[in-house]
């Protein structure tokens, strides 16, 4: 008889009380774990995963203070703390649909309710563990980028077998988007809906619509969906997103607001609503999502402080001076251990300050803003930077608004719904052609950089154009083509000199930082075709 075990495999168990870690732990050791590891809380866990590689974490739902069950799982994955081959289970005493639709949101493997006997658990984790066993490969492709060698080992599978491949034939068609193949993946879908009507192939085939900006067609593939399964939160997700995207404002609010009664604690879903509804001048419905994002984002890898700022806007379109003195407060008490914390803080007094129009305490609090920001690494939320200047315009600091907004176009320099609210910000303040200026002049010298780097490439000074398109990176780390053209340069020199180690996994970093800004970038796809080529010829 083939018995299942726990050999060669190491196991995170999480949970705040001391008494389950060790019954769950003894639940396992007759399967023979290579290692279990136990962590108390949240921040255990994860300092933890951050330097060990897991096959599989059992991790309770509620954790005391701090991070819970599900943000762990969020940040692990965002983070790329756990292999696409490991298991995540959520172990909850919670019977809430509210609870359970929070798991399912951030996408575990499975979810087991307590108490469950030693072998509930045990069935449930060799289950999982033979269906992650039958994507290992695809599992070890995918983790090393290798997305081409992934599809071919999808293919040969969906080949050689005819039932139980569902995951299968999910990771084949999300290859084929990830390798910019969108036509193909168009066909897949809708060659997999011929047969019969299944829910993810139709969500998946929306998002292919969505990429191809085609957003009528979108639509009418996300409305299918949620008129035969109403709680389908990422088609509801999806929908808004469509409908935002051809200015129909309302509606995407309304599906948002679906979404959120379904799951609640996710704090970039909160934040949308809180930025539609404000456009749409529903304030006390931004003033309470822009709460909520403050507080589901608080042990969130998701959270940003920069929601205090968009609470604090909405509560001044309601008069609610005092209540958003209060928000301010709360957030210096809550956050104070936040190192972001001081520079929102100020930035959300100095608005406060700015709309009521005392503007000597709107100046002092620029200052902090400023102090900080020079502290700070990393680049602004582009929120954060048009609320900066705007309020550096009403001082008639015209000095650092261009600073600020010259920064802003050198990390957007393509994203023309941006650059749009640039212009709408100097209208306002009758400086239209000030505006257009600092865009045009700064596109121009994004272009002699671009041109200068890539001219070194083209006369083979390869390490000497590596250097500099490094630099330009780290002055512009949101402008897609200096990352790709830093990342092209390392190609070029790991192509001539056969020697991987020095610049792969950073040539890596660069292509999904400019793809993340500029997804629909057909360069981020060549780069990762010569990356693929290169891989398999140095192995």
């Amino acid at each position: 008889m083939n018995l299942w075990s726990l050999k060669n495999k190491s196991v995170l168990i999480v949970d705040d009380y001391d008494k389950m870690r060790l019954l769950i732990r003894e639940m396992l050791m007759p399967l023979g774990p290579a290692k279990v590891a136990m962590a108390r809380n949240g921040k255990e866990a994860i300092e933890l995963l951050e330097g060990n590689a897991f096959d599989i974490v059992l991790c309770d739902y509620k954790l005391g203070n701090g991070r819970d069950g599900q943000q762990v799982l969020e940040e692990a994955r965002h983070r790329n703390l756990l292999s696409h081959a490991a298991i995540f289970f959520i172990v909850t005493t919670e019977n809430a649909s509210k609870m359970v639709m929070g798991a399912i949101d951030h996408l575990p493997d499975d979810y087991i309710s307590k108490p469950f006997t030693q072998s509930q658990i045990q069935t449930r984790l060799e289950k999982a563990s033979r269906r992650k066993a039958k994507l290992e490969e695809i599992a070890e492709a995918v983790n090393a980028k290798n997305f081409s060698k992934a599809l071919n080992i999808c293919d040969q599978k969906l080949r050689e077998e005819t039932y139980g491949l569902i995951e299968v034939q999910k990771i084949k068609g999300d290859l084929l988007c990830k390798l910019g193949r969108l036509d193909e993946a168009e066909r897949y879908y809708i060659d997999l809906l011929k047969d019969r009507d299944i829910p993810w192939v139709r969500l998946a085939l929306g998002k292919v619509y969505f990429q191809k900006q085609n957003y009528a067609e979108a639509e009418v593939q996300f409305e299918l969906l949620i008129n035969e399964n109403p709680a389908y939160i990422h088609a509801l997700d999806w929908l808004a997103d469509t409908l935002e995207v051809q200015g129909q404002l309302e509606r995407s609010q309304h599906m948002l607001e679906r979404a959120i009664d379904l799951s609640p604690k996710s704090p970039v879903r909160q934040r949308k609503l809180g930025a539609i509804a404000f456009r749409n001048g529903a304030y006390d419905i931004a003033e309470e999502a822009y709460g909520n994002a403050i507080l589901t984002g608080r042990n969130s890898c998701f959270g940003n402080l920069a929601d205090a700022a968009g609470l604090t806007r909405s509560l001044i379109n309601q008069d609610k001076i005092k209540e958003a003195f209060e928000s301010i407060e709360n957030i210096k008490q809550d956050f104070k251990n936040n190192p972001d914390a001081q520079l929102y803080i100020a930035l959300s007094k100095s608005i406060l300050y700015r709309e009521t129009n005392d503007l000597d305490e709107c100046g002092k609090n620029l200052d902090i803003v400023f102090k900080n920001l020079n502290k700070r690494a990393g680049a602004l939320h582009p929120e954060t930077a048009l609320e900066i200047a705007q309020t550096c315009l009403t001082l008639d600091n015209h000095e650092l608004t261009n600073k600020i907004i010259k920064q802003l176009v050198n990390d957007h320099s393509e994203n023309e719904k941006l650059l749009d609210q640039v212009r709408q910000l100097y209208e306002k303040a009758g400086k239209l052609d000030e505006a257009n200026d600092i865009i045009q002049s700064t596109r121009q010298e994004i272009v002699k950089i671009n041109n200068e780097g890539v001219k070194m490439v083209q006369d083979g000074k390869l390490e000497q154009s590596i250097n500099f398109f490094i630099q330009a990176a780290k002055g512009m780390p949101n402008n897609a083509t200096i990352n790709f053209n830093a990342a092209y340069s390392m190609i070029r020199q790991m192509k001539r000199t056969r020697e991987m180690g020095k610049y792969f996994s950073l040539c890596q970093k660069l292509m999904e930082q400019g793809h993340k800004v500029d997804p629909n970038n057909q360069k981020y796809f060549q780069l990762l075709k010569l990356t693929e080529e290169l891989s398999n010829e140095t192995t």
